[in-house]
């Protein structure tokens, strides 16, 4: 799963990255957590760009979100099936960069876990999502979701999920908001390369919301 995550890259990098023709204004955040808003790459008619979005996927046929759970993943094994997901996953997928995430380990006794934070080796990550335009209450919101996938190597000493991180040679494919055919569409969700990524074990300060700060994700000492 992933439920936490960091994004600290300056908003010209981010241009840069994602040739982006637009890119709103945003401040380093060490600890971004469901259902604020998070920052969406999406492709559309005045090219790609970027946006905020509420972190927790509703669907455009929700009136009520009382009853809604919180959809901050979503499964790729699932995407083609679920109600929740597969519109979204046809016609609006996205991308959502991050410096890096937290994963929390089980250690021995059972009850204790050990936060880690996991990054690439060079450059922001980019997880695949999905977005969708919902209006509830008369009011209009835009929100996404984070697809996950089993682990790979690396994670999965720490937890059987992980999000699905794409490399840049698939985001044309994946942005389009053209319909293409399922099968087309799960094949870049593949595992991301261990090789890629390392992770070290941070504070347990990041289980708490309201703490923020680079501080976050120093090493320590398990």
């Amino acid at each position: 799963m992933c439920g936490r995550f960091a994004l600290a890259y300056p908003r010209s990098s981010l241009i840069n990255w994602y040739h982006a023709a637009s890119m709103p204004e945003i401040e380093p955040r060490y600890n971004i957590a469901p259902s604020t808003d998070i920052l969406v790459i999406r492709d559309s008619a005045d090219g790609r760009g970027g946006a905020m979005m509420r972190w927790g996927l509703i669907p455009h046929w929700v009136k009520d979100t009382k009853k809604l759970p919180l959809l901050f993943n979503a499964r790729a094994e699932s995407l083609a099936i679920k109600p929740m997901f597969k519109h979204a996953f046809r016609r609006q997928r996205c991308l959502i960069p991050a410096s890096g995430f937290y994963e929390w380990k089980l250690l021995p006794d059972g009850k204790s876990k050990q936060p880690f934070y996991v990054c690439a080796k060079d450059g922001p990550l980019s997880f695949a999502g999905l977005w969708e335009t919902a209006t509830v209450n008369e009011v209009t919101i835009d929100s996404c979701t984070i697809i996950t996938t089993e682990s790979n190597a690396l994670m999965r000493s720490i937890h059987d999920r992980m999000p699905v991180i794409l490399p840049p040679e698939v985001w044309d494919a994946w942005l389009t908001p053209a319909q293409q055919p399922d099968d087309i569409l799960l094949s870049p969700l593949e595992l991301y390369s261990s090789e890629q990524m390392q992770l070290w074990p941070v504070s347990p300060a990041v289980g708490r919301t309201s703490n923020q700060g680079e501080q976050l994700i120093q090493p320590i000492n398990e």
